[in-house]
């Protein structure tokens, strides 16, 4: 019984088999309806009198109000020693309030409603959006146009939006391919174009409120302005409201000048930025791109899509399926409407296929030049676009948004449309054309970003043309001052110095201390406000250290014994500290009052030299500099001249919450512990930014310490 139920079993499977096998072989009979004709919804246009232009959609089919903001503004537009001003001023725009409301004041009526407006200014244009229902449409638009019209960009605001950007740039080779996209922008673009260049220390350090206001005052005109507005709304009524908050907005008769050209020449280079930190490589190998007028600029969307547009491209089939060179790989030929786009081969490899994977590429751009595509190939370089058109349609927000911006440029409305349509006539022959015609195999610039100690390949034996090495190097926004180091200010800098060791109990007693343990509560400032955190940290000179903080329950070590530490990297989990924080930490601990004093009769690390009279948090002090013997500041000591104490210090350094900066400790509240006196409250700040506030309630100096404390802490 059993026997025969198995049978009927494998009997079952088997016709299953047959089945799919029969139908597999009929797949391609298989016969599709045609699409319904696409019907894209009409936008009316409006021209105010004073050159704003309005595009209007109603939609009714949800109670929304949505507006989209095009303003012809760029960061082209910002001069080179301030990059970061139109980004930052986008950001302030929205954030630092207006004449009317402060931006928490805006911020707390829109959570009111569930709405919301933000503003943003990228490399070629601005923008602003609204989104709120409809019920509430004359707020969202009376907050828009105050926002856009009447923006106050409250200090404070101003320096969280440059913290902010110090904190992006301080992270700006944590990611390989980040490093790759943008130093690859440069290699084409050239480094100081506007298509390539990006903020520094130095140049966000350089912006100041009166820019942004400038900045502001030059560009916003409604002239430069369009709005996109769709939801549910009469179309007669909605112009009536716009014109409320905007008509009376007088022209500006500024002429935006148009977006730079690239000049660019093809020629063979190779570039190397070392990351020794990776076991991989990131290659991109290629040159300028195209414009999407140009006229073979669909025959190029098929070719792109055949050479390395995803699953069943030439590039993943070769690079990464059949020759297993690479973790990730594409292709793409990006095309612009104002300057042309990027032509990029890349693949991300082990540090031992670099070379592989570079030849790879080539030959696979090369391919396309001498191989026609296949009929399989032909209908998935088609049918990836074309089977996606129909998205370009589906909200009302891509429909506004695209006419609004094919309006600003001089496009037809339906460019897209004629796009579709050459692209559907695409033949294998048109794409060989267009890849002789704008891929150049033989003039190749690839960028390398890896350790190339453990290529496969030297970059200067690839082939490729002479070769570059790219420094990544974050450079510091520090402004170097030139210090005249001379006898007589040497002299008085080390008199006031000792002056300043006797006033806090004197070389001898500071010399004697071989360990101390600190409690307290630092409380630090952050965008959400202020967080008290409780600290205790213990010293034993010259080089342990150990301090724990408890946030939220977890305690969050760090640790450090010679050279070598841990830390917690995640909340549980203890990590090893890298080489960069085992040196931020000796370079803290040469600003320390304690290391300072101690060493200054017994061949000490640095020279003080007198620097003059002036201020520390309006505080009349003297300024004594701290130099090493590679004549660098180490840090600015501030010194009463009434007390001779130290009141403060001021050196450049890393945020609590990213970016290097300016950071100024200003001591106050000083008690005696072990026969020294040293402060019991230090605020910090950088760039005038208030980061932190430690407040110590108990000094121990040379208590008991267990060696136990400056191991590896068990979770």
């Amino acid at each position: 019984m059993k026997r025969s139920i198995v049978l009927l079993m494998i009997g079952a499977a088997m016709l299953s088999l047959g089945a799919i096998a029969v139908s597999a072989q009929h797949v391609d009979k298989l016969e599709y309806p045609q699409l319904n004709k696409l019907e894209i919804p009409e936008v009316d246009k409006v021209t105010l009198e004073n050159g704003m232009r309005l595009y209007i959609l109603e939609d009714n089919a949800l109670p929304i109000f949505r507006a989209s903001v095009r303003i012809n503004v760029g960061s082209h537009l910002e001069p080179a020693d301030k990059i970061g001003l139109a980004s930052m001023t986008g950001t302030v725009l929205r954030t630092g309030g207006t004449t009317k409301w402060t931006g928490d004041e805006i911020d707390e009526m829109l959570e009111g409603i569930g709405g919301s407006v933000e503003t943003s200014i990228g490399r070629l244009s601005g923008g602003a959006s609204v989104n709120v229902l409809s019920e509430y449409t004359d707020l969202g638009l009376e907050v828009l146009a105050e926002i856009l019209r009447n923006p106050t960009f409250d200090e404070d605001k101003v320096e969280l939006a440059k913290v902010t950007e110090r904190s992006a740039i301080s992270r700006r080779n944590d990611d390989p391919m980040d490093i790759a996209m943008r130093e690859f922008r440069k290699v084409i673009y050239g480094p100081e174009s506007v298509y390539a260049r990006h903020t520094e220390y130095k140049t966000v350090n350089a912006v100041t409120r009166d820019d942004m206001v400038a900045f502001h005052e030059q560009w916003f005109h409604p002239e430069n302005i369009q709005i996109a507005v769709w939801g549910a709304f009469d179309k007669d009524e909605i112009v009536q409201k716009i014109k409320q908050y905007f008509a009376d907005w007088p022209k500006g008769n500024v002429e935006v000048p148009a977006a730079p050209e690239v000049d660019y020449e093809f020629d063979r280079h190779v570039y190397y930025a070392e990351k020794t930190d990776v076991n991989q490589s990131n290659v991109m190998v290629g040159h300028i791109g195209g414009m999407v007028t140009d006229p073979d600029y669909a025959d190029r969307i098929v070719m792109n899509s055949i050479f390395g547009g995803g699953f069943g491209s030439r590039l993943f089939n070769q690079v990464r399926s059949k020759e297993g060179l690479a973790y990730a790989t594409f292709g793409s030929y990006t095309a612009n409407i104002t300057h042309p786009g990027l032509c990029i081969g890349f693949a991300s490899t082990k540090s031992e296929t670099t070379g592989k994977a570079v030849n790879e590429i080539v030959k696979q751009m090369e391919r396309m030049q001498t191989d026609p595509p296949t009929e399989d190939e032909m209908r998935m370089g088609k049918d990836g676009y074309l089977n996606s058109f129909v998205f370009n349609f589906d909200t009302r927000s891509e429909v506004v948004n695209r006419l609004m911006n094919y309006d600003f440029h001089n496009l037809p409305e339906d460019f897209l449309v004629q796009e579709k349509e050459k692209v559907e006539k695409v033949t294998a022959e048109d794409v060989v054309a267009a890849a002789k015609a704008n891929l150049h195999p033989d003039q190749l610039r690839v960028l390398l970003v890896g350790n190339k100690a453990d290529f496969d390949v030297q970059p200067e034996e690839m082939g490729m043309g002479p070769v570059t090495e790219i420094d990544i190097t974050i450079p510091s926004g520090e402004e170097k001052q030139e210090l005249a180091i001379t006898p007589e200010n040497l002299a008085k800098g080390q008199e006031m110095l000792a002056r300043a060791a006797e006033a806090h109990g004197g070389v001898a007693n500071f010399t004697a201390i071989k360990s101390m343990s600190v409690n307290g509560t630092m409380t630090v400032s952050t965008p959400q406000g202020e967080f008290p955190i409780p600290v205790e940290s213990v010293e034993v000179l010259p080089d342990k250290s150990y301090t724990v903080a408890t946030m939220m329950g977890q305690k969050m070590y760090d640790i450090r014994d010679g050279s070598k530490g841990w830390k917690t990297i995640a909340p549980g989990t203890i990590g090893e500290k890298t080489e960069e924080d085992i040196l931020q930490a000796k370079e803290s601990q040469r600003r320390d009052l304690v290391m300072i004093f101690s060493h200054l009769n017994d061949d000490p690390y640095y020279q003080a030299v007198y620097e003059g009279s002036g201020q520390l948090e309006g505080q009349e002090v003297e300024w004594v500099a701290l130099v090493d013997q590679q004549e660098e500041t180490i840090t600015r000591i501030a010194i009463d001249p009434a007390t001779n104490q130290v009141v403060g210090q001021s050196y450049w350094g890393s945020g609590m919450m990213g970016g290097e900066g300016t950071i100024v400790a200003a001591y106050s509240e000083f008690t005696e512990a072990g026969g020294v006196t040293l402060p019991s409250k230090t605020v910090r700040t950088m760039d005038g930014q208030k980061m932190s506030v430690m407040e110590v309630s108990e000094v121990t100096i040379n208590g008991d310490v267990s060696a136990d404390l400056f191991t590896k802490p068990t979770m």
